[in-house]
């Protein structure tokens, strides 16, 4: 399988626009000069947005379909869920809510309805991560929710926070081939994370969006948060009934601490690096 690895830098991303002037006429603009974030973290943000619509906009010209977003140190694989899983309480039912509804918030709670349940009976028949690929299930489920062209153009799913709590080395070194160091590899190295449920852990999480459906206009109608990257086709997703999720690493204090963000300092790595209940899963190893 190949990989086409790009590194993109302002020059790709604005294109010769003054990046002060490109913030101003941006959809996102005023919910991201609203935000209580420090000024380094909303020019963090706008970059980030212009990225996604650049990047989006990249991969409809080449014919492309699903674009996952997603950080360097987030991993997307199957939610597959364990008998010792803390997860959060089922929905309400559909009859509890009616009487408050007006019909058309009926309808649409019952289309988002049919949408959760398929992917709750699909958890129970996910495929090993040995034999299929995120794109070959996909394809194969093409004609269901949340693939189907009809649906909308964002699949949200949930993030897994994976702490940096040492396993066994046993643990760590099982299955993997001579000549890889699972200690370089944090989908090996880290096993221990926060339950599956909403947190400041987990936070929210993150989009993939097929590009196919929609204009170009519409990659360019951003949100001002990676959490739901299009205003007009995405939601915050925190619940772990869904078929994908993406684990998110923190790593060791050297990696975490390498890149340059004043919120990544040794009090906030220390808070999200242990847990007060242990899980533990490989259900990323076997890539």
């Amino acid at each position: 399988m190949e990989m086409d690895i790009q590194m993109w830098g302002d020059e790709q991303i604005y294109r010769g626009m003054d990046p002060e002037e490109a913030f101003k006429n941006a959809p996102h603009r005023k919910k991201i000069q609203n935000s209580v974030e420090e000024e380094e973290v909303t020019r963090l943000n706008n970059r980030l947005m212009f990225f996604f619509s650049r990047c989006m906009e990249y991969h409809k010209l080449q014919g492309r379909t699903w674009v996952l977003l997603i950080d360097s140190d987030e991993f997307l694989t199957f939610n597959y869920m364990h008998s010792d899983d803390v997860t959060a309480p089922p929905r309400p039912a559909i009859q509890e809510l009616a009487p408050k509804l007006s019909k058309d918030s009926l309808g649409q709670l019952r289309w988002w309805r049919r949408r959760a349940n398929y992917q709750m009976d699909v958890q129970k028949r996910l495929p090993p991560a040995e034999t299929t690929t995120i794109a070959e299930f996909i394809l194969a489920e093409a004609d269901q929710h949340p693939w189907k062209f009809e649906d909308i153009a964002c699949y949200s799913f949930p993030r897994l926070m994976y702490g940096a709590q040492e396993s066994e080395e046993s643990q760590v070194r099982a299955g993997v081939p001579d000549g890889v160091d699972p200690y370089k590899l944090n989908t090996l190295r880290f096993m221990r994370h926060s339950p599956k449920i909403k947190n400041n852990k987990n936070r929210s999480g993150k989009n993939m969006i097929d590009v196919s459906r929609l204009s170009f206009k519409d990659l360019w109608e951003t949100s001002g948060s990676p959490h739901y990257t299009l205003e007009n086709e995405c939601r915050e997703e925190f619940r772990f009934d869904t078929i994908l999720r993406a684990n998110h690493y923190l790593g060791s204090w050297e990696d975490w601490s390498a890149r340059s963000d004043k919120r990544r300092n040794r009090k906030e790595f220390n808070i999200k690096k242990n847990f007060r209940e242990k899980f533990e899963d490989n259900d990323i190893r076997p890539w």
